[in-house]
């Protein structure tokens, strides 16, 4: 009986080793021989699967995807528990991990604005990750306090993770987690009630 082939387990070893090979020497410089090297395995092996460096990119983005999406599942709770900063903090770059992960959402975003077709996909990607964070917070905070609020999550970490990512020794990760804290928790805080005005008796 022949062997059967995990072709969705190669296509993610493969991505995970272009997450690694595009954190080392970027984009631009990468040689389909650094993905096979990354992971261990002959250079064949990776043109069996991809044609080309954004065939790999993709890949490797959709293996990121993956893992976010992976790690929104703690959020619910800690927002539970109520600490959803600290759950959102563990999308920091503060790991050589991260912050490849990170490098390659900016080589993405790079290619990206040229690309119609990748600029649609990298749009899709925010949806899924958008929407999975609403679902979320939709299971602990009401709408009239929901609204934009996973916008404004997104947005913040994507700004921390700029710099931190780019800047790595400027951004310690008590850095990243305290401006990602000043920016989130006024968003989490509880709301004063509001006293309503009392009738005048005549």
């Amino acid at each position: 009986m022949p062997k059967q082939v995990d072709h969705a387990g190669r296509i993610r070893t493969i991505a995970s080793a272009a997450i690694q090979a595009i954190g080392e020497v970027g984009l631009d410089a990468l040689r389909l021989r650094d993905v096979a090297e990354a992971g261990a395995m002959t250079t064949g092996a990776v043109t069996h699967y991809f044609d080309g460096k954004d065939a790999v990119l993709e890949a490797a983005l959709a293996e990121v995807v993956r893992r976010i999406l992976e790690g929104q599942a703690a959020l619910d709770a800690e927002v539970e528990r109520g600490d959803p900063v600290a759950a959102i903090a563990a999308f920091l770059p503060d790991t050589e991990e991260r912050r490849r992960d990170w490098k390659v959402w900016f080589a993405f975003w790079a290619r990206a604005a040229a690309d119609e077709r990748l600029r649609a996909l990298h749009k899709s990607y925010y949806a899924d990750v958008i929407g999975r964070l609403d679902a979320t917070l939709a299971r602990h905070i009401p709408p009239r306090r929901r609204a934009g609020l996973a916008d404004a999550i997104v947005a913040a970490v994507d700004g921390v993770s700029i710099r931190a990512a780019l800047e790595p020794e400027d951004w310690p990760p008590e850095r990243q987690r305290r401006t990602l804290a000043l920016l989130l928790a006024p968003l989490f805080a509880p709301q004063p009630k509001t006293r309503r005005p009392m009738r005048k008796t005549r």
